[in-house]
């Protein structure tokens, strides 16, 4: 009986080591030192990684008060995890820009962004673990800061040289009656019950009246000599003073022509530095103070419309007023000047007109307009008149426009 309980543990021992049970102590089994040792390292329920990274997004520069960023823009991806550690951060960019891509460890500098315009970034990282983290979405909109500015273009030079004529004309010319100054004209001139050039000095008498093409001369007087390409005809009395009549032609017109057209060309590329007001009653006022050279420019329209014209300028100092348009009218307005500036000192330069009309008027100022024919009648001009041909029976007052160089070299 003793030797079958016996044997009946033993079956029962091995029946139990055979399942896997656990060996009962007590009943001769002994552990060995290395297997309780990994029991001892085995993780426990609370030490498991279940939890995933945390990423957090730095932009630089910062917002502006819109939440838009001022390009270009550099974002960063920082990533942490408590347990495994993080493994990697996966991104993707798409809108203004694209592209996508993963990187190993905790940070992720993502390419500048430098294209204008809304780019989202999404973003997710990835612990040792296996733990994914949740993807998150980022948008942010770009804007590019203007360009600088273009450099200013190189000064054009400009000579301004219009005092030798009272009048000067590419074409014909036609009414005049008194003009104090000199007179020539590329075309045929006619003048009836006139006076030429006395009020000129009494040894200034070269070239007083030029015509390039016919002369045609009634009832008046020339202070000093006169000359004329084609045919000379004079009816009544006609008076040369301080001088003769011979044919000829002394001046180059079409060189003159061209001359006139390149200087009213660089005179428009001058940068504009004086202020223009425009008043709903009629006034307009232009107000400069370099010390040289005051820029304006007025659509030839507005003339047509003002009443009262101001300008204001340092003593000494040239105003040019380019006027802008095919056609300008005037008609009976005062010019009233302040600041030390006169008519000596003031340039009308009219860019592209064609026409120009004035009436009742008086012009206080040189005219440039070699593209234009002016109809100028019961008025007077206290300047010159360089253009491309003239009519009527407007005065000419001598008010030489001061000479201006602005190619020479500073002192």
């Amino acid at each position: 009986m003793k030797s079958r309980s016996t044997g009946w543990w033993v079956v029962l021992a091995l029946a139990a080591s055979a399942c896997g049970a656990p060996e009962q102590e007590g009943l001769g089994t002994r552990r060995e030192p290395s297997d309780l040792q990994h029991l001892s390292q085995a993780p426990s329920l609370n030490e498991l990684d279940l939890t995933p990274p945390q990423s957090v997004v730095t932009v630089t520069p910062d917002a502006d008060s819109n939440g838009e960023y001022h390009g270009p823009v550099t974002v960063t991806i920082q990533a942490t995890d408590d347990s495994s550690g993080v493994a990697s951060i996966t991104y993707s960019l798409d809108g203004a820009t694209t592209g996508t891509a993963t990187v190993a460890g905790s940070v992720a500098v993502l390419p500048v962004i430098t294209a204008p315009g809304t780019t989202s970034i999404t973003y997710f990282a990835v612990d040792v673990a296996m733990n994914i983290e949740y993807s998150r979405t980022l948008s942010l909109t770009v804007i590019l800061p203007d360009p600088p500015p273009p450099p200013p273009p190189p000064a054009v030079c400009v000579q301004i040289d219009l005092n030798d004529y009272n009048v000067f004309l590419l074409g014909n010319y036609s009414g005049g009656t008194d003009v104090q100054g000199k007179v020539a004209a590329g075309g045929n001139i006619d003048m009836q019950y006139f006076s030429v050039g006395a009020g000129l000095a009494a040894s200034d008498v070269n070239g007083v009246l030029v015509a390039g093409g016919n002369l045609s001369l009634q009832h008046g007087g020339i202070f000093g000599s006169a000359s004329y390409g084609g045919t000379l005809t004079t009816n009544g009395s006609v008076t040369v003073h301080r001088g003769a009549l011979a044919q000829g032609t002394p001046i180059n017109f079409t060189a003159a022509g061209v001359a006139l057209g390149q200087l009213s060309a660089n005179l428009h590329a001058q940068t504009v530095n004086g202020a223009t007001r425009i008043e709903a009653w009629g006034g307009l006022f232009l107000e400069g103070t370099d010390a040289v050279l005051n820029v304006f420019q007025v659509d030839a329209s507005v003339f047509a419309t003002t009443r009262y014209l101001s300008i204001s300028a340092p003593a000494q100092s040239v105003v040019v007023v380019n006027v802008v348009g095919t056609a300008a009218t005037f008609a009976g307005f005062s010019t009233e000047f302040s600041g030390g500036i006169d008519q000596t000192g003031v340039l009308f330069n009219f860019v592209n007109a064609t026409s120009i009309t004035a009436s009742n008027h008086g012009f206080f100022g040189t005219v440039l307009a070699p593209l234009a024919h002016i109809d100028f009648s019961n008025g007077s001009f206290d300047g010159g008149i360089y253009a491309g041909s003239m009519s009527g029976n407007a005065e000419g007052h001598i008010n030489s426009l001061r000479e201006i160089d602005l190619c020479a070299s500073p002192n």
